[in-house]
């Protein structure tokens, strides 16, 4: 593969990580989610690992380049997309040091009945080999897929033709998550 063509694969999956980043770096200090939190840390390194990349492959196509100075919007367009990425792990960071709430905050977090977190697709589960659209997780237990996380790479906002697979890490919305704990063959504590 050419580096003018992996640099463009490493530039859309940073645009899809970074605009991943800021909504769930949000939504952790507004659930006051330390899963997301931590999730939103995770994205950060890995941003960090493809800004490395592209810059490297930029220097690296710039020899072949007749005017190599085109490439340095190519490292601008990385070095921003990582400074995003950069301001919503300091967002989240707000929930992992324990930084008390703002009132207002402290109040949108009591008016909402939703919870944000992290399911994974255990082995035997029910999830495992059906898509979105055959689930139905929104009707039928309230749920939304935010993003699917399958080893290192994240399927944003996943589609009804996006099928699960054991293993599968899901960023999930929604009233009550201990049902999808439960499709997905997580253990989940039983409320007394």
């Amino acid at each position: 593969m050419s580096e003018l063509k992996e640099i463009k694969n490493c530039l859309v999956e940073m645009k899809d990580l970074s605009s991943l980043m800021v909504d769930l770096a949000f939504s952790s200090v507004m659930y006051n989610s330390e899963d997301i939190a931590e999730e939103v840390y995770l994205l950060e390194e890995r941003m960090d690992d493809l800004t490395l990349k592209v810059k490297k492959l930029a220097l690296k196509a710039a020899k072949k380049e007749e005017k190599p100075t085109k490439l340095l919007s190519v490292i601008e367009v990385a070095t921003i997309n990582e400074q995003m990425s950069d301001a919503a792990y300091k967002i989240s960071e707000i929930v992992l040091r324990d930084v008390e709430p703002h009132p207002i905050i402290r109040k949108i977090m009591e008016d909402t009945e939703e919870e944000l977190g992290r399911v994974t697709v255990r082995p035997g589960s029910i999830l495992h080999g059906k898509t979105l659209a055959q689930l139905k997780l929104p009707s039928k237990i309230g749920t939304r897929i935010l993003a699917i996380k399958r080893g290192t790479r994240y399927v944003y906002n996943p589609g009804k033709d996006d099928t699960l697979e054991e293993g599968d890490v899901l960023i999930a919305v929604g009233s009550d998550l201990d049902k999808l704990r439960k499709l997905a063959g997580e253990e989940v504590e039983e409320e007394e």
